[in-house]
């Protein structure tokens, strides 16, 4: 079983390391989309307390910034879109 960690327990370059080792298998599992390397776009966000939170993309800050803002709004309004 893997060791589990709290983010605040780790340096900032443990937190590079872990965080680009995330972004790198989503990126790899993701289906083909508009993102730089051909892969879908993704936000990963981590938390572990309440105000820290720390994040990972494969896309440019504002788009990552616009959407996250697009999903808060659906999820205060509890939108659902149906696929």
């Amino acid at each position: 079983m893997a060791q589990r960690w709290k983010m605040h327990d780790l340096t900032e370059p443990q937190l590079r390391q872990a965080f680009n080792a995330m972004a790198a298998l989503l990126n790899d599992l993701m289906p083909a989309g508009p993102a730089r390397d051909g892969a879908a776009m993704f936000v990963l966000l981590v938390f572990d307390d309440p105000g820290l939170t720390q994040f990972v993309s494969n896309c440019d800050r504002h788009n990552m910034i616009r959407a996250l803002r697009e999903a808060a709004d659906r999820l205060e309004q509890d939108e659902v879109i149906e696929r």
